[in-house]
């Protein structure tokens, strides 16, 4: 592993990861969410995901958690509380424990249905696959928290990394570069602040 990893640094390589535009539109096959409370109410007992992800095709849809732990104590953390990663982990199909280095991870340590991603350089790998689970209905309640999360994180997607540009054709435009994030030419003063900075310099 080298230099420091920070949940951020993990957190954008999950969006990076969950993130594939169908060539020539601007459809993306997941939905994505940072932070997913288990309960909205005061009173109840919370927990949160760090990440989750929904597939939206039809042949694999699926709710994919994701727990992030940057450091063994932090894994150790979790462990002590196995109640805690439950209140989520039971309404996704797949649940993921994410983490910079694979020695946090101890032989034996990871817990029943949970899979490993591990980072390798600039991306993530599946070291474990997770297990598909037989998830509980979701509840209402939880339907808010994870509606809510999803839209605070397409807000700010945009302040970690660009969205991507995407190349369209047709006989009226001709060739155009578009942004991913909302179909508009690139780039997009809103999801691609860096490359718009970038072109006025």
């Amino acid at each position: 592993m080298t230099g420091v990893q920070t949940e951020r640094t993990m957190l954008d390589l999950l969006l990076a990861r969950y993130n594939t535009e169908r060539q020539g539109t601007i459809a993306d096959r997941w939905v994505r969410a940072e932070h997913v409370r288990s309960s909205q109410g005061v009173w109840e007992p919370l927990s949160i995901a760090d990440f989750i992800a929904i597939d939206k095709y039809a042949s694999s849809q699926a709710i994919h958690g994701h727990e992030v732990k940057v450091s063994r104590s932090d894994w150790l953390t979790e462990l002590r509380d196995p109640t805690k990663a439950e209140r989520i982990k039971r309404f996704c199909h797949r649940w993921w424990l994410v983490v910079p280095d694979a020695k946090i991870v101890k032989p034996g340590e990871l817990p029943e249905g949970w899979g490993l991603m591990v980072k390798s350089g600039n991306l993530l790998r599946a070291k474990n696959r997770a297990p598909k689970l037989e998830p509980e209905p979701l509840t209402l309640d939880f339907v808010a928290g994870l509606t809510a999360a999803v839209q605070r994180t397409a807000m700010r997607e945009p302040l970690h990394r660009d969205a991507r540009t995407i190349s369209t054709w047709n006989e009226r435009h001709g060739s155009r570069q578009l942004c991913q994030g909302c179909g508009e030419l690139a780039p997009c003063q809103l999801h691609q602040p860096r490359a718009v900075k970038k072109e006025a310099a």
